[in-house]
C-alpha cells in the first residue's frame, strides 16, 4: 500500500495503554518521615513516610528543574538560529534549524526525553501533579536502591557534562548555566539548591536506565511507524466557507418570564467572586546586602517555615534577622508590624499593593495572580477571624497556604499567606438578571446559527455526492458564506496556514474530494473540504522523518510502556495517600 492510500484509508494510529492496576489508597494523616510503623504521613513509599514539607520539596522541584531544563534547552536551541533575536524563527531561520539537528540529533531526542519525563512524572492518581510528581520520584529511588542503580557523585557529574543543555558551541561544560540552576550567587553555593538539582538529575538517571531496562529494542513497526508520520506531515489543500453569525437574522428578545427561567435552570452560572484574606510579609535588604544574597536567607526561612507547617511566620521572620550568620534584612514596616493582611477582597478589588509586580517562574506576574491562582486551600472567612479575635488565627495557617519569596521591582522579597477565602454563592435574580438576559440571547443566536448551518451543511453534503466538491461550495456561496481556498497546508509541528477553527484532527482522515466534520465557533460556522493530499519526498523531510520524527514516535510508545511500570509499581512498592489528597478521577 503506498503512503497515499494509507493516508487516505486511515487515521491516526491509536497506542493504548495497558490498563492500570487498581490501587488501594488508605487515607491517614501526615507528620514527619518516618519507618513502616509510623502512622503519619502525607504520601507513603515503600514502608517510608514523607511529610507535607517532604512531599512538596520531591513534586516541586522535579517540576521546576525539568520544565527548566526543557526551556532552557529549547531557548538554547531557537537563540542559535534566531538570527534577528525576536524569539521567532522565520521560515529561513527554522529550515537552518531543521538542518543543524539533523546533524545533531542528541539536542532533539534530548527535547523529547525531558517532555517525557515531565508528562510521566506527573501523572497518578493526585489531583495535583505535583504531589503525583513526588509519589513518582520516591518509586523511582526506591527502584533504583533496588537494583543497585542510584548514581554516585562521579555518575551524576559524567551525566551533567554529557547533557546538551550544559554543552557551549566548543563543546565545553557550561558552568555559568549549572551555576545560575543550582542558586550559585555571589561567588558561593547554594547548598541546599544544589543538592535538590542533583538529586532530580539522579531521578532522570535512574528513570533513563529503567526505561533501557524494559524497553530495549521496542520500537513500532517500521513501514507502519513510517506510514504514520507521513500522515502526520501531510500537505493538504482546501476550500472553506465561513457563515458568519452576525449575518443571520437576529432572534426576537427575551421576554421578563423567559429571563427568569433561564436564570432559575443556571443559577450555578451566575456566582458572586470568590474573596480572599491575603497577608504580605516584606523583606528589605540591609545596609551592605543585596537582593541576590538576600534570596539564600529567604530560602532558609522558606525551609524553616515548611518545617513547622507555615505556622509561626512573624517569629521566624525575626529570630532570621536577629542571627549574625544570615543576610541582613528588615521586615517590619512603618508602623512596626511584620507584615500587613489586607481585608476581604476579590481578584477584580484587590488593593494596590497586591497588584505590585513580582518575578515568578521567569515572568512578571502580580502579588495578587499568586494568591487567588495559586493557594486551593485555607479556612473559611468566619472561622480565621472567630480565631484571630481569640489572638489564634497563626494556629490555622498551614505550609500550603504560603507562597514566596519573589523579587520586587522596587529591591524586595515578598511572602504571601492566603488566610481565608470566601466561597462563591449563587447571586440574585435581580443581581443577576442583565448577565442572564445577555446569555440568553447570545444562546439564541448561536442556537439560530447552528440551525442555520446544519442545514447548509446537509445541502453542501448533497451536492458534494452528486457534483463533485466544487458544487458544495457553490451552495455555500450561494447562501451567504464566504468561500475561499487554502494550502497547502503542512500538519507537522507549525499548523500555519490552517484555516482559523480547524485542528488536524479534523481534516487528516478525511478523504479528498469530501468535507470535513462542520466546526461551530464563537462568531461563525465553518464548513471545509479537501481536494488534494500530497507527502513530502524531499532529501530534508526524509532526513528529519529518520532522525526526528519516527523517533519521536517510538519514544512516545516505550513512554506508554513506563506509565504501565509506574501503575505496577504503586502496588508494588505499597503506595498510601494522606486524606489530604485530592483524587483525581482516574
Amino acid at each position: 500500500m503506498s503512503a497515499l492510500e494509507f493516508i487516505r484509508k486511515n487515521s491516526l494510529l491509536v497506542l493504548i495503554v495497558v490498563a492500570g492496576v487498581g490501587l488501594g489508597l488508605l487515607m491517614m494523616d501526615y507528620g514527619d518521615r518516618g519507618n513502616m510503623f509510623v502512622k503519619d504521613y502525607y504520601i507513603q513509599v515503600n514502608g517510608t513516610s514523607y511529610s507535607y514539607p517532604e512531599t512538596a520539596a520531591l513534586g516541586e522541584n522535579g517540576q521546576s528543574y525539568v520544565q527548566s531544563l526543557h526551556s532552557t534547552t529549547s531557548s538554547k536551541l531557537r537563540n542559535m538560529f534566531d538570527k534577528n533575536e525576536n524569539e521567532e524563527l522565520d521560515d529561513t531561520e527554522m529550515a537552518a534549524l531543521q538542518a543543524w539537528t539533523t546533524q545533531h540529533p542528541e539536542y532533539d531526542q534530548f527535547i523529547q526525553f525531558l517532555g517525557g519525563i515531565y508528562q510521566s512524572w506527573s501523572y497518578g492518581f493526585a489531583d495535583d501533579s505535583a504531589v503525583n510528581v513526588a509519589v513518582n520520584r520516591a518509586v523511582i529511588q526506591a527502584q533504583g536502591e533496588e537494583l543497585g542503580i542510584s548514581p554516585s557523585k562521579e555518575q551524576i557529574d559524567a551525566y551533567l557534562q554529557a547533557m546538551p543543555v550544559f554543552k557551549k558551541a566548543d563543546g565545553s561544560f557550561d558552568q555559568e548555566l549549572y551555576q545560575r540552576m543550582t542558586g550559585f550567587r555571589n561567588g558561593a553555593a547554594n547548598n541546599q539548591q544544589e543538592k535538590a538539582f542533583r538529586s532530580v538529575i539522579a531521578d532522570m538517571m535512574v528513570w533513563e536506565a529503567l526505561g533501557n531496562l524494559m524497553t530495549d529494542g521496542l520500537q513500532m513497526h517500521s513501514k507502519s511507524c513510517g506510514n504514520l508520520v507521513d500522515v502526520m506531515n501531510q500537505q493538504l489543500r482546501g476550500k472553506t466557507a465561513w457563515l458568519a453569525k452576525d449575518r443571520l437574522p437576529a432572534p426576537a428578545a427575551a421576554t421578563e418570564e423567559e429571563i427568569k427561567a433561564y436564570w432559575e435552570q443556571n443559577k450555578e452560572k451566575y456566582m458572586s467572586d470568590e474573596r480572599r484574606i491575603v497577608s504580605i510579609y516584606t523583606l528589605t535588604p540591609g545596609e551592605g546586602s543585596s537582593l541576590d544574597a538576600l534570596m539564600g536567607t529567604a530560602d532558609i526561612i522558606m525551609q524553616e517555615l515548611s518545617q513547622a507547617n507555615g505556622k509561626g511566620f512573624d517569629k521566624k521572620l525575626a529570630a532570621a534577622a536577629e542571627n549574625p550568620e544570615n543576610e541582613a534584612f528588615t521586615y517590619l514596616n512603618a508602623e512596626g508590624k511584620s507584615h500587613v493582611t489586607y481585608p476581604l477582597c476579590s481578584m477584580a478589588d484587590a488593593p494596590e499593593a497586591l497588584r505590585t509586580q513580582v518575578e515568578h517562574n521567569g515572568n512578571s506576574v502580580s502579588l495578587a495572580d499568586i494568591a487567588f491562582k495559586e493557594v486551593d486551600s485555607a479556612p473559611a472567612v468566619a472561622e480565621f477571624e472567630a480565631a484571630q479575635a481569640a489572638g489564634t488565627a497563626d494556629d490555622l495557617a498551614t505550609i500550603r497556604q504560603v507562597r514566596g519569596y519573589f523579587p520586587t521591582s522596587n529591591g524586595k522579597l515578598a511572602f504571601l499567606r492566603v488566610e481565608a477565602i470566601e466561597q462563591p454563592t449563587v447571586l440574585p435574580y435581580e443581581q443577576a438578571r442583565e448577565a442572564a438576559a445577555a446569555d440568553l440571547q447570545a444562546e439564541r443566536v448561536t442556537n439560530a446559527l447552528s440551525d442555520a448551518a446544519g442545514k447548509l451543511y446537509e445541502t453542501m453534503t448533497a451536492a458534494c455526492a452528486e457534483g463533485g466538491i466544487d458544487a458544495a461550495f457553490a451552495k455555500a456561496a450561494e447562501a451567504g458564506a464566504i468561500v475561499e481556498d487554502f494550502g497547502p497546508v503542512g500538519l507537522g509541528i507549525s499548523h500555519k496556514g490552517l484555516p482559523m477553527g480547524l485542528e488536524v484532527q479534523a481534516l487528516i482522515s478525511v478523504p479528498s474530494g469530501k468535507l470535513a466534520p462542520m466546526v461551530t465557533l464563537n462568531g461563525g460556522a465553518r464548513i471545509t473540504g479537501v481536494t488534494g493530499r500530497t507527502v513530502e519526498t524531499s532529501p530534508q523531510y526524509a532526513a528529519m522523518k529518520s532522525f526526528m520524527h519516527i523517533p519521536s514516535m517510538n519514544a512516545r510508545l516505550r513512554g506508554n510502556v513506563l506509565i504501565d511500570w509506574l501503575h505496577d509499581a504503586y502496588t508494588r512498592y505499597s503506595v498510601r495517600l494522606s486524606e489530604h489528597i485530592k483524587l483525581n478521577n482516574q
